[in-house]
């Protein structure tokens, strides 16, 4: 429970040492210091006490919501942030030419933290809460990570008003491509994490992205933000860190109070990143701080009616009449069940049959939709080896010998991305698909299939 909910009270003797202004003072920075404490327990969902002093109008920590900030936690933030901005416009007007750039942007930022948190709907109390990764699924990770640190590469080209990338830039090793058991490693952490994020919210989720590890170094800031939609409900796993002190991440509850979040290797930080404001305005001591983040988007309830309304094909947690509805209608102008052909290909790929059905009834054409390299969802889900999936589009009439550009068939990427005794793989053979495997020099025009996985054929 956070102490700012409680009252302290201290007796102070009245000598002739102690004066009543410093027996004052005392008391006050006790409770100060007792009202910013921070939690960095690791039980099933944790509770972090609260900086109840501050909000995100009040612009403590950071320019949230005005580039006037409070002077509640000094005036040095005031001017760390102004020198922030500065440096910022600096370095994009040397790289690009083009000046002050960062100035606007971040009134846009701060323009999203107060209109869009008031234009979506919530599916928790409190808007974010602390647990910890299952064992087995952390050690995989931290495996990863230790075996693949050494492939770090800066992973931001250009500059934003988001993190001080000109000044610390964040390093990135992909996920991507790394696969356990048969599985990808992204398919692995979506498909344990999903189930935990859906108790919580008591919403049926389906995947938008995966990316990491991202490992933020020395002087890092990122200022405080609210997702881009369809980035709704959200997890950021802690997977390491060398650090000299506590880098917080800050978050606004929907209660509006500011809490920092201490973590530790193997936490993981459950938020509704549509509508939290969060970040970590204040600068990291320390080598590295190493983050993977997982990104999902509501599509109906677990229990109960669904909010959609066709007619208005918005996403059910965008409130109808709100300021963020005409901003996502001009951006989305074929509307939430209207634009799908990306949508079906990656619904296809992370295995939401569910949701996968529902997109085709509204769009069946979409499931002949192919890509650059003659690949459908057909194709994709062979990949990823969702079988109810496939027998979904083979009950639309889909050829289960689909060729791509190259001439590969849905059993040959089941084959070399599965393995012979997946159950997707024994599913095509049983209805007689074929494995048609072109020859190598074909096969590397697609860029699909990676030189590891040619090596296989």
């Amino acid at each position: 429970m956070g102490v700012g909910n409680k009252s302290f009270w201290c007796r102070i003797p009245r000598t002739r040492t102690i004066k009543w202004e410093t027996a004052y003072f005392a008391v006050l920075a006790i409770i100060l210091l007792l009202v910013t404490k921070e939690s960095t327990g690791s039980s099933d969902v944790t509770k972090n006490y609260k900086n109840e002093h501050y909000s995100a109008f009040d612009s403590a920590s950071w320019a949230v919501t005005s580039d006037h900030l409070s002077p509640l936690l000094g005036v040095d933030k005031q001017s760390l942030y102004d020198g922030y901005i500065a440096a910022c416009d600096a370095a994009i007007l040397k790289k690009k030419k083009k000046g002050g750039v960062c100035s606007r942007d971040d009134q846009s930022r701060m323009q999203m933290n107060r209109d869009q948190p008031s234009s979506v709907y919530n599916y928790t109390k409190a808007g974010y809460a602390k647990t910890r990764l299952p064992t087995d699924l952390y050690d995989l990770i931290k495996e990863f990570f230790d075996e693949n640190r050494h492939l770090a590469e800066t992973e931001w080209k250009n500059y934003n008003v988001y993190h001080n990338a000109w000044q610390s830039p964040p390093t990135f090793i992909n996920l991507e491509g790394n696969s356990v058991g048969g599985s990808s490693l992204t398919s692995l952490l979506e498909e344990k994490v999903k189930p935990i994020l859906e108790r919580w919210t008591g919403q049926r989720l389906s995947p938008v992205s995966t990316y990491g590890i991202r490992m933020y170094h020395n002087g890092s800031i990122l200022s405080p933000h609210v997702d881009r939609m369809p980035l709704v409900t959200s997890v950021i796993i802690q997977v390491d860190q060398d650090v000299d002190e506590p880098w917080p991440l800050e978050v606004y509850g929907h209660d509006g109070t500011a809490t920092n979040v201490t973590m530790e290797p193997g936490d993981m930080v459950l938020y509704e990143s549509h509508s939290i404001i969060h970040g970590r305005p204040f600068p990291m001591i320390g080598n590295f701080f190493a983050n993977c983040f997982i990104h999902f988007e509501p599509y109906e309830p677990i229990e109960g009616v669904s909010s959609y309304d066709p007619k208005l094909d918005i996403p059910p947690y965008l409130v109808t009449g709100s300021v963020w509805e005409r901003d996502w209608k001009a951006a989305n102008p074929n509307g939430w069940k209207g634009n799908t052909k990306g949508a079906l290909r990656n619904v296809a790929a992370h295995g939401n049959a569910k949701k996968f059905e529902a997109m085709v009834q509204m769009n069946p054409a979409d499931m002949h939709d192919k890509d650059a390299n003659g690949w459908t969802v057909l194709h994709e889900a062979a990949r990823s080896g969702h079988l109810e999936i496939v027998k979904t589009i083979l009950k639309y009439g889909v050829d289960k010998n689909l060729l791509t550009n190259t001439g590969v068939t849905p059993l040959n990427i089941a084959l070399q991305f599965l393995g012979g005794d997946h159950e997707l793989v024994e599913y095509l053979d049983s209805i007689e698909a074929k494995n048609i495997s072109p020859s190598r020099k074909y096969l590397r025009r697609d860029p699909q299939l990676t030189n590891n996985d040619l090596a296989d054929l």
